[in-house]
């Protein structure tokens, strides 16, 4: 746990900004003492960074002696809108600029600028803050910028002083940008730099599975080879032809036919399980035996206790395990979670998702139940995901229906239902048919205060909102899908410590609804949900 003492100081900062940012230090290893003290600055002894997040509180010269001598000696700074703390001198020196004006609060885009350890796999992002203008007083590295009247500006730089470094942010004006990811992700990056952590080498990975089927394997390959920090080395097949085609597109990559050799081997430091879903739990085991970390394709598994046997495989082996439910990121769900959290709807209490149409499902494996697992173990794992991410609260019960009136030359269900009861009344459906001629919204959602609806081949999220204390009906575009986010995030977790955006207890929840919509079809009887007080 690393020590961090920060400044706070200024009538012109949000007060609720510095919660913020403590507690997502906190979440991240960086225990936060936050002080308007300045003399705190001459007793440094035990922290291992100072964050200074103040304006016009104007150092002493003992003050600005300690800080710096800190910094000199190797300990690190991060400074956050706070180039107005001192007068021009040594402070300034260190800092690296001096504060030169700034404009009126206004959106603009911060825009990452070069390659450096704090803002690998950062992307542009927009904030609506006050753009705050620099001197340059010593050398530093700008590593992101912004554009201010057709002058591009500074906006975030390093530097080295003495044994130590300093990271700068001139952002920070406003709470809104306290709470925007990338700017949290900014200040933690900066703060790992500033205390000599840094990447090691790049995450080395295989893919297990690379069918023709929607080209999957080279999908995940795809995403890997965009993704700094990860590296494709591997590829393992049971067919021949498919390790050809891997060998073309992927050139230079170790093949195998084996994943118990690739588990075995140093090619790898991570796999990834792209194979039909009854073989996932046999294939991530195999890895995870093998000391490597895991991602499985969705669903997880097909069994609770599969998922189960698999997470205390990696529990044990000490491997990271997550699970590819990259739909998380998809721009409707992306759009919904936007409106439902600025507080248009109110307290969400009904859900409802629909999928389907009328058509034969075809013959191949996900059509076949013993391997696919049943019609809801498809499209119904990212539905549920969907589900258990708006729905507050435990889990109480799942009942479910399934249905074959048309298809008898495949095995999975032609429609099934899911109904899902949380605690407090709310509740979920979800629905999935290849025999619906007449369909539904993809999306109904109610909440106290409103509702959204989503209609399939819309590219908006109507939302009808009663927040106000007055009906107001809106239509919001769908926000941009980013499913490299979900990569970028395996590579943020095992390079730099980020929480991981997927856990595997949370996919093991999806394969609960799914498991117990079956049981509960098949009893026609309402199935708890154990699990939620198992301390899933």
């Amino acid at each position: 746990m690393k020590k961090a003492l920060m400044l706070l100081g200024g009538e012109y900062h949000p007060p609720q900004g510095r919660e913020v940012l403590r507690d997502y230090l906190g979440k991240r290893g960086v225990q936060v003492e936050l002080t308007e003290d300045k003399g705190a600055l001459r007793r440094l002894e035990g922290y291992d960074l100072v964050i200074i997040y103040a304006e016009v509180v104007r150092l002493t010269p003992q003050q600005e002696k300690g800080v710096c001598e800190f910094v000199e000696r190797g300990g690190g700074l991060v400074g956050i809108h706070c180039a107005s703390v001192a007068e021009e001198g040594r402070y300034t020196e260190m800092l690296g600029s001096k504060f030169a004006g700034h404009g009126p609060i206004a959106r603009f885009q911060v825009r990452i600028t070069g390659e450096h350890e704090v803002t690998r796999r950062t992307r542009d992002f927009w904030v609506e803050d006050e753009f705050y203008f620099l001197e340059q007083k010593a050398d530093f590295q700008v590593v992101a910028e912004g554009t201010w009247q057709f002058r591009r500006l500074p906006l975030a730089y390093v530097r080295q002083y003495g044994k130590g470094r300093v990271f700068y942010i001139a952002i920070g004006h406003d709470e809104r940008t306290f709470r925007h990811p990338n700017f949290q992700r900014l200040v933690w990056r900066g703060a790992r730099w500033v205390t000599g952590e840094e990447e090691g080498k790049p995450v080395r990975i295989g893919v297990v599975g690379y069918g023709g089927a929607f080209n999957m394997g080279k999908y995940h390959a795809d995403l890997i080879g965009r993704t700094p920090g990860l590296e494709l080395t591997a590829v393992c097949d049971m067919d021949e032809e498919r390790l050809k085609v891997a060998k073309e597109e992927q050139p230079g990559v170790k093949l195998f036919k084996d994943v118990g050799r690739m588990a075995r081997s140093d090619s790898i430091d991570l796999g990834v399980v792209v194979t039909p879903h009854n073989t996932h739990a046999e294939v991530a085991l195999t890895l995870i035996e093998g000391g490597k970390h895991v991602i499985c394709e969705k669903p997880f598994t097909v069994t609770v206790d599969e998922a189960t046997k698999v997470i205390e495989a990696a529990r044990k082996q000490g491997v990271m395990l997550s699970v590819f439910h990259n739909r998380r990121w998809d721009g409707d769900f992306l759009t919904i979670k936007k409106v439902i959290a600025d507080g248009l709807i109110g307290e969400v209490f009904h859900v409802e998702g629909y999928g389907g149409g009328y058509g034969h499902p075809g013959y191949w494996w996900r059509s076949h139940k013993p391997i696919s697992g049943g019609a809801i173990y498809d499209w119904g794992a990212h539905f549920v995901d969907w589900i258990l991410n708006l729905m507050p609260g435990k889990m109480e019960s799942v009942y479910g229906f399934l249905q074959k009136l048309a298809w008898h030359d495949v095995t999975n269900e032609d429609h099934i239902q899911a109904i899902i009861r949380f605690q407090g009344g709310r509740y979920a459906e979800y629905q999935q048919s290849s025999i619906a001629a007449v369909g539904k919204p993809k999306w109904r959602i109610l909440g106290n205060l409103g509702g959204i609806l989503v209609e399939p081949g819309t590219e908006t999220v109507k939302v009808v909102s009663f927040a106000e204390g007055y009906k107001e009906e809106s239509e919001v575009p769908f926000m941009e899908s980013d499913w490299h986010a979900y990569y970028m995030n395996v590579a943020d977790h095992l390079l730099s410590g980020d929480p991981l955006a997927v856990t595997p207890e949370s996919a093991r929840r999806v394969i609960a609804v799914l498991e117990l919509c079956e049981k509960a079809a098949h009893t026609g009887q309402p199935q708890p949900v154990p699990y939620e007080d198992e301390g899933w």
